[in-house]
Order: structure tokens, then sequence, then C-alpha cells
């Protein structure tokens, strides 16, 4: 565990301080206590712990789960936008065994705020409990407003199999992941707590909230692997101010202090897996999985681990492409995924989070119901805390952008 404090340190000893400017939309919120939230949890040092004996292992508080909507069989929900909220669709999940409903939340106009606010009221009033889900790296409103924020390819370039005519960067130039501005910098750490703040002062009291993408941006390393999130930049250019590996742990504390009286839920993915690196693997021949990605991921992993009782996975196997015959029967890759938050761990001395403390966010979009119905059977089998069906696509896909940036001065 020593070595990953090290690694997840080094990762931050090249940093380029630059001057935060208002940006569009009122990302740039600042509250005096969101002011003060950061200041307290940006103190707290990246300290995973030195052994398993160490490690927070304890189940969630079963008065807590009775509070977030009576869990006896564990969180069982389904996902939709305020457009989907009706009393029909809800009493339809109500008899599909759901015991909450998790509203999209995205904000946006006046218009939108308010169909927001008047579809939370709608679960809140069904009997059901009421989750929010907010997504938090993937913004393309911040993306265009802050371009510097986003994460950037710098390393491996296994990703250009995928964007042959994507340019090179020339002087003063990086490739950006558009549009994922990642909470690993300092700036966008602080824009999106203010956006988060925001968004909850619109709505009723949840019972939950699930905080998605509170990672890097896929290809982290430049191979091109969607799962592969462990860095904002893998490479010498920082645009933003890097912050240590417990960057997520910090965000997870600081949303708490905004909403004390809900479960804050960050959602993550796994990583890549050993056969990813054949050359016609995701990986394409680089070899992630026994390099850096997983110790890395470890290292970030833990800390998030300590803060939060539970911890969401998000498993959308269609879109990740890990509907592949070497797992099985239909959604088998859910199985695995769900067992490698525990197992990879303990390669790099962690204990790892078992899967009574996850909640697997499965994909209802695009889907059979019998497809949805497998998905569920295979986080049941997994021993998963619960789960959620998000019939809301989860949008996780990104592209290329040149961007211009002024390198430090030597």
């Amino acid at each position: 565990m020593d070595d990953l404090r090290r690694s997840c340190t080094a990762q931050s000893r090249t940093r380029q301080t630059r001057q935060s400017e208002p940006v569009a939309d009122g990302f740039q919120i600042r509250t005096s206590a969101t002011a003060a939230i950061c200041a307290i949890v940006l103190l707290l040092g990246c300290t995973g712990p030195a052994s398993d004996e160490g490690a927070h292992q304890a189940a969630p508080d079963p008065a807590r789960e009775n509070e977030t909507g009576g869990e006896r069989d564990g969180l069982q929900a389904e996902m939709l936008s305020a457009a989907q909220v009706t009393a029909e669709r809800i009493d339809a999940a109500r008899n599909r065994g759901a015991n909450a409903i998790v509203l999209e939340v995205r904000g946006g106009s006046d218009e939108e705020i308010a169909a927001e606010r008047k579809a939370a009221e709608t679960i809140a009033e069904s009997g059901l409990a009421l989750w929010c889900w907010i997504e938090i790296a993937r913004h393309p409103a911040l993306a265009d407003a802050e371009p510097l924020w986003m994460a950037s390819l710098q390393g491996h370039g296994e990703w250009r199999r995928f964007f042959p005519d994507a340019p090179k960067p020339g002087d003063g130039e990086v490739v950006k992941v558009y549009p994922w501005v990642p909470i690993l910098y300092r700036e966008a750490f602080d824009a999106h707590l203010a956006r988060v703040e925001k968004l909850l002062s619109e709505l009723p009291q949840a019972k939950g909230i699930l905080l998605n993408d509170v990672q890097g941006a896929p290809s982290a390393c430049g191979c091109g692997h969607p799962l592969c999130r462990w860095t904002a930049d893998y490479g010498p250019i920082k645009t933003a101010t890097p912050l240590e590996c417990n960057a997520a742990a910090q965000f997870v504390a600081a949303v708490a202090q905004l909403a004390p009286d809900a479960e804050i839920v960050p959602v993550w993915t796994t990583e890549c897996e050993k056969h990813d690196g054949a050359a016609d693997g995701l990986c394409a021949g680089v070899g992630c999985y026994d390099g850096l990605c997983w110790k890395e991921y470890t290292a970030q992993l833990t800390p998030l681990a300590d803060e939060a009782d539970r911890v969401g996975v998000l498993l959308a196997y269609r879109d990740f492409h890990r509907d592949l015959a070497r797992y099985g029967p239909e959604g088998g890759w859910i199985r695995q995924a769900i067992r490698s938050f525990e197992t990879e761990p303990k390669r790099f001395g962690a204990s790892g989070v078992k899967p009574d403390r996850l909640i697997a966010v499965v994909q209802g979009w695009d889907m059979e119901a019998e497809q949805v119905d497998a998905q569920v059977k295979m986080a049941r089998e997994s021993g998963a805390a619960g789960y959620v069906v998000s019939y809301v696509k989860i949008e996780q896909t990104w592209e290329p952008r040149i961007v211009n940036y002024a390198p430090p001065e030597k």
C-alpha cells in the first residue's frame, strides 16, 4: 500500500496553476458554504489503509438502510428522466419490485428545472423512495466553457484506431477527451461541486444521491478502452491543477456536507481485464492490466471506499462491449465486474470493496424485458447490495478535440 501512496503522489508532482475565470451557465457559483467545504475536504491526505485489517469493510448501517427507502432486500430501483415520470410508470416499477425511483437530474432552463422538481415531488408522494442521479465528468456545456479542464490523450496512440482522421497536435496544442471534465482537477472539482449544490437546491429532499463518473475519462492512457479511467493526463502537459488520488473521496465528502440527510453513492466503472491486452482486445496490445491501470485505480478506490458506505458500479455491458461469449449467459460480465472491486485491489495489498457494498447500475435502455431481467439476475447472484435499472441512456461516448494551451513558463 505504501507503493500505492507513492504512485498516487507522483502523478501530481508536476503542477501548473492557472487563475479561475468566470464560467458560463453559472458553473462557478461559489457560495461561502461551498468554499468552506472545499477548504476542509482538500486538507485530507491520500491515506489508504496499510493492511486489510485497517480497511473500512463495514456493511451499511441497517437503521440507515431502513430510512433509505425501506431496503429490506437492498436498493431495487428504476431510473427515469423527468419526462418519463408518470403515475403509471411508477406503479409499473412498484409492481416489478422497485422500492425506489432514481430521477435523472440535469438542470437547465427554468422550465426544465420546474419539470424535474415536479417529477421529484411525484416520486416522493408515490411511497417509493426518491433518489437522484447527477452526471459529473461528462458535461458538454462545461467542456465548451472551459476546454482546458478536460482530460487529455498524451500517452499511447491506440485510441486513433477509432478516430483515424483525428489530427495530431502541434506546438502549444494537446488532444482533449471531449466532453469529459473530471473532478481530478481542482478547478473542475470546484465547478462541479457548485453545480451539484445548485441542482440539489431546486429539489425536495432525496433519500440518496448517485454521483456518476467521479473518475477520469475513457481511454485514459490512450489505449482506447472505454473502461480505462484511472487518470486525466497520462503525460507531462497539465492544463489545470491536478489533485491527489483521494479526489473522488473528497468530492463525496463535500456533497455529503451539502446533503447531510441523503446517502451519497459515487458511481464508478471497473477497469480492463487481462484478455483486453491482446492485439484484437480493447487495449489493442497495450499492457494495461499488468501496468499502472489497476494500481492507480486501487489507489483511488481505497479512500473512496473509506468515505462512502456504498459504491455504485456502472455496468452498461452492451455499450461497454462486454457482451462476449467468454462471460457466459446474457449479462454474465456483470458478475465478473462486481467481483473485480474486491479481487483486483488485493493484487496491490488493498482489501477492495466487497459485493455487499456495491450497487449495480444496469442497462435498461435499448433492451428487451428479458435482457433486463437477466442483468438483474446477474446482479443478485453477484451478491450486490442492490441494483438500479436505468431506462435513461447513460451517455459514455467521447471524441478527440485539439485544444490550444499556454505552455508553462520555463
